[in-house]
């Protein structure tokens, strides 16, 4: 039960509603008693500015975790952003300070990885296609490189995938008409969150390759599906995020037995 003292954590993103860490912050929180809540909000540009600057002063409220879009745009609200953060162009947990300063990090190529090795999959020297340039994207193919993996980055926005590629040491290439060769395939674009849409048709798909996909809900998405279909081992997006939240819960100081 919350109550009036409670420890609360806010989720930014639109749309939120596809997220699946607020629900597993709430269940772990219920299960072990804790007196703290993830309350989603559904946001503007606006309304992402207003609430980062409002952190600033809500003493029960340790952080806020931030999903797409607008991780970039996080990166510019806080005081000070961590390495990873950074190399990645994007914040997707900030932790408010006592003195109401804010601090900005990212997870979710930690959270990836710790998916990945769910699947005794190791990045070291595997070939990699990520699909999408923005923030998760980003984040993912900047720790997939950190941890050994060959990776190349495919975006509509080629200006940024060219960025991205630079700044991290992998490969920007317009999307492959054949994904022959590639050990594992990500999508971090939020196409198929409609249940219908492919951001690949996953032509050429060697049968032994991982395909991942970072978005949630649905949880198989037509990505997933249709690697599924053709023989492929998947990773979903919710897989991603339970990896994520040990991580988000030692950032915040919200760890269960702390």
């Amino acid at each position: 039960m919350v109550t009036a003292a409670a420890q609360v954590v806010f989720m930014l993103g639109h749309p939120v509603s596809g997220t699946a860490m607020p629900g597993r912050f709430n269940r772990l929180a219920g299960d072990a008693g804790l007196d703290r809540v993830m309350v989603p909000l559904d946001l503007d540009a606006a309304g992402l500015r207003a609430v980062v600057a409002g952190l600033r002063g809500m003493a029960n409220v340790p952080g806020a975790v931030v999903t797409a879009p607008w991780k970039q745009l996080a990166l510019d609200l806080v005081d000070e952003a961590s390495a990873t953060a950074r190399l990645a162009g994007a914040v997707n947990v900030i932790r408010r300070a006592p003195d109401g300063r804010l601090h900005g990090e990212n997870t979710d190529g930690g959270g990836f990885l710790a998916a990945l090795a769910g699947h005794a999959v190791a990045p070291r020297g595997l070939r990699t296609l990520v699909i999408g340039a923005g923030g998760a994207g980003s984040a993912i193919a900047a720790a997939l490189v950190a941890a050994g993996a060959t990776v190349a980055v495919s975006d509509l926005d080629r200006t940024r995938a060219v960025a991205l590629a630079a700044r991290i040491g992998a490969e920007a290439m317009p999307p492959p008409g054949s994904l022959g060769g590639f050990g594992l395939v990500v999508n971090a674009t939020d196409v198929g969150h409609d249940g219908t849409a492919l951001p690949h048709q996953l032509t050429g798909l060697d049968a032994q390759a991982l395909v991942a996909d970072v978005i949630a809900a649905p949880e198989i998405t037509p990505f997933l599906a249709r690697a599924r279909d053709l023989g492929a081992r998947i990773q979903t997006g919710a897989e991603m995020s339970a990896g994520q939240l040990p991580l988000v819960l030692d950032l915040l100081g919200l760890r269960s037995d702390s």
